[in-house]
Parts: structure tokens; sequence; C-alpha cells
């Protein structure tokens, strides 16, 4: 998931279709509110480390979130 480039995401829509704040993503992923909302916004692509914890913690996958 590096390399130059962003990928888009759905990471938005996911969260806020779970109920989910960009407040409690960050404190079950570990990630901070401030790179959540560069990810959001498609600013940041993560490493995959990363994106993993925003999947599991959203209870879905890598690539249901992002995508080239």
């Amino acid at each position: 998931m590096t390399g130059g480039g962003t990928m888009k995401n759905k990471l938005k829509e996911i969260r806020t279709h779970s109920n989910i704040t960009i407040s409690e993503l960050s404190k079950n992923s570990k990630v901070s509110e401030r790179y959540l909302r560069f990810i959001e916004t498609g600013d940041k692509t993560p490493p995959l480390k990363t994106a993993k914890k925003i999947a599991d913690s959203l209870n879905t996958s890598v690539d249901e979130i992002f995508y080239p």
C-alpha cells in the first residue's frame, strides 16, 4: 500500500455506516484521529499494517476499505 500514490478508500463510508466516530476508531485501532482524517480525505495511504488495524477495528477486510 505504499509506493508514492494514494489509494481510494471507503473508510468514512464504512465507519459512518457502522455508527463509529473517528474518535472511537482511533481508540480501537490505535491510529491517530488526525491520520485517520488524512486517510478518509485521500491525502494519505496507510501502510498495510496500519490498514489491517483499521479494518480489524471495523470488522471488515483491508480490500473492502481500500482499492486502486
